[in-house]
């Protein structure tokens, strides 16, 4: 107990000398605020038998009936809006894969061995302390987080969870600007920490943790759990499929279960200690890990993410939220001042990658009609199957240009190394050719060759429910052409261009859905949202499925769609600012979070861009019953085939909130989501 002690008090005197600035003046309302992420989580998946807390706080706080995840409904582009309470078109966060105009760890001083990738996943501390590396004020996202106000106006803060997005909340802290001496001001707790490559603990961070019986560093995500059933030794099924075998033992939440009592055993018991206000963000990993993944009904749709399997995991993501629940309702102090917002970065459905229907048509773009093989010479889909980079492989073919995998390098020339060439017409792949992107990303054009900029004519950043294509040198014939192609391809369901490159028929510009404004990143020139739909009329959101650019199989899980199953979001928020027992039926949406949490705070909210989330003032004590909102609709100009890009949307308070798109001829029904559009028919504009 007396070591305990000790490593609590050397935590708070950490805390307390953490910032130059004056906490709270006396007689001034303190204010706490938690931002709990349950990543993946769908509103259906909330019952009071399987998640009790979610299913509490939904029902006696505020539950947000009519919420929105950010377009691409992706994991950071979602962190950005959570962090900044700015749109993507401001924090320039478009996808988990960005085109940033460079290789990776290609500055001095980059934590990585070279020059890498064009086109990164971004989920991990080494590429974003590299983002911010090549950005003024150490911050590719170019707008202040609320942690980071936070963190400047005295309050304690952390972040505690999923790697990328939990450092994104407070993402200078990251690091970016030479190697870093020291730790973070803000404490960063997730899968990397302990790792020599991680964000680094602070000393009394690692006695806390010491004292509290907790290791250093995280688990692996993936640490298989000690009671797991031996795996199956039966023979297997060695035909073709859009999956390999994959291990089907109960989910590991050994990194779950970690970084809750780290949050409930360390931080939150300094944070009580210590009487200045706090700002904590806790991002949890399930459902979204476990729904990716899941083997319930092994290449098929049904179950999909609707199994057994994803059930235990918004059972354990609800475990985690009731432990930090539980211990701000054990300490009456916190209780009174300590508000709760539970939040999901996006939706969820079902993944394709072979039926474009219900019915089971299957696509006949060409990636799908070759076969695709491994060094072995074995089939590695079912036919009519879409690899990872099926867009890519499409474009390249239909422009006549070579292909290169951005994720595969090869040595060219002695010494010297270029991306591997992606030939998908060759018999089968070869140490330096290949058959398809490995992830799903591509270079088309140019040489192959690792540089800055890249001299492809257009990169492709594979995002699983829609891809970004960038055409570096802004031609808008190029871009006419993509898009026209795009609109045209049976597993295409909108595509949105660069405003720059002007009108282009059957295209809706960036602007319609928040993706134009001061971003410092590169903006893409087409964004193609992939085809969604249901198999159950019914449960349009419970049953949908999307077609999608990954490696992930063929009934697993996935998002990134424009389908309102991946747009709707879970949104609840409790605590004394809060109304009690009140459905809020305005539209609602992720930006909105800290905007909210800010002006509760007290906290100032600058930003260089206008593309903001506004104050959830319906849901505050003393709010109005509701805001004023309108629904919409936008529709392109005709393009190919008379085909147009339309897009549902409402609007509050001056902000616009993405529901859906869908390609098609004439005028699209908006039917099956009428419950969560707000209304079924809107007027077309």
């Amino acid at each position: 107990m007396a070591r305990a002690t000790r490593a609590g008090a050397a935590l708070t005197a950490i805390l307390l000398g953490a910032s130059p600035f004056a906490a709270a003046a006396p007689g001034a309302r303190a204010r706490n605020a938690i931002i709990f992420v349950a990543d993946g989580l769908r509103p259906g998946s909330i019952d009071a038998t399987r998640s009790p807390a979610l299913a509490k706080l939904r029902d006696t706080g505020v539950w947000f009936a009519n919420s929105h995840a950010m377009y691409p409904t992706l994991t950071t582009p979602n962190a950005s809006a959570i962090a900044t309470g700015h749109m993507l078109g401001d924090t320039g966060d478009f996808g988990n894969v960005l085109y940033a105009g460079f290789p990776s760890f290609d500055r001095a001083g980059a934590e990585g061995a070279g020059p890498g990738s064009v086109t990164p996943f971004i989920e991990d501390d080494r590429i974003l302390a590299d983002l911010n590396r090549h950005f003024a004020g150490g911050s590719f996202l170019g707008e202040e987080t609320l942690l980071a106000r936070a963190r400047a106006h005295g309050f304690n803060t952390a972040a505690v969870g999923k790697v990328g997005p939990t450092a994104i909340q407070d993402v200078t802290q990251a690091g970016g600007r030479g190697k870093r001496s020291a730790p973070p001001r803000t404490i960063i707790i997730d899968d990397r920490t302990g790792d020599p490559a991680g964000i680094p603990l602070p000393a009394a961070i690692r006695a806390a943790l010491e004292a509290a019986h907790l290791p250093d560093h995280a688990p692996p995500k993936d640490t298989p759990p000690k009671d797991a059933p031996p795996k199956d030794a039966s023979p297997k099924d060695t035909s073709p499929k859009d999956t390999p075998p994959r291990d089907t033992s109960p989910p590991s939440f050994a990194q779950q279960r970690y970084f809750s009592d780290v949050v409930t055993k360390v931080i939150l018991p300094a944070f009580a200690r210590d009487k200045k206000p706090f700002l904590l963000v806790v991002w949890s990993r399930e459902p979204d890990n476990t729904q990716h993944l899941q083997s319930d009904g092994v290449d098929a749709l049904r179950p999909g993410i609707n199994g057994p399997t994803s059930a235990l995991a918004v059972a354990r993501a609800d475990t985690s939220l009731a432990e930090v629940a539980g211990f701000i309702a054990g300490d009456p102090a916190l209780a009174r001042s300590t508000d709760l917002f539970v939040t999901s970065d996006h939706g969820f459905s079902t993944l394709s990658r072979r039926d474009l229907d219900a019915e089971g048509a299957g696509s006949t773009c060409g990636a799908a009609r070759r076969t695709y093989r491994d060094l072995a010479g074995n089939s590695e889909l079912r036919a009519g199957s879409l690899p990872a980079g099926f867009v890519a492989i499409d474009l390249a073919t239909e422009l006549a240009l070579p292909l290169y995998d951005p994720d595969t390098q090869i040595e060219a020339t002695p010494g010297k190394k270029s991306y591997a060439r992606v030939d998908c017409a060759c018999d089968r792949p070869t140490g330096s050719v290949l058959q398809r992107p490995k992830m799903g990303n591509g270079l088309i054009g140019g040489s192959g060759a690792i540089r800055a900029p890249s001299d492809a004519k257009l990169v492709v950043a594979a995002n699983g429910g829609s891809d970004l294509i960038y055409v570096p040198d802004g031609d808008r014939a190029l871009i006419a052409r993509i898009a026209a192609f795009l609109l045209k391809q049976d597993y295409v369901d909108g595509v949105f261009v660069d405003d720059g490159a002007g009108e282009i028929p059957g295209a809706l510009p960036l602007t319609a859905v928040n993706l134009r404004g001061k971003a410092r990143t590169a903006t893409p020139a087409i964004v193609v949202a992939l085809k969604t739909f249901c198999l159950d009329a019914d449960d349009p959101l419970g049953s949908a499925v999307e077609i999608s650019d990954t490696v992930i199989p063929h009934g697993q899980g996935m998002h990134g769609s424009f389908g309102r199953a991946d747009t709707m979001n879970t949104m609840i928020a409790f605590g004394p600012d809060f109304k009690r027992g009140f459905v809020d039926r305005s539209p609602a949406s992720n930006a909105d979070v800290p905007v909210t949490i800010a002006k509760l705070l007290g906290l100032a909210a600058p930003g260089r861009g206008k593309l903001r989330g506004r104050v959830l003032a319906e849901a505050l004590v003393g709010g109005p019953e509701q805001i004023p909102s309108t629904c919409g609709v936008a529709a392109s100009t005709p393009g190919p085939l008379g085909l147009r890009t339309w897009l549902h949307f409402q609007e509050a308070a001056g902000v616009r909130y993405v529901d859906a798109a869908k390609k098609a001829e004439g005028d699209v029904s908006w039917d099956r989501w009428a419950d969560e559009l707000a209304c079924a028919k809107p007027p077309a504009r």
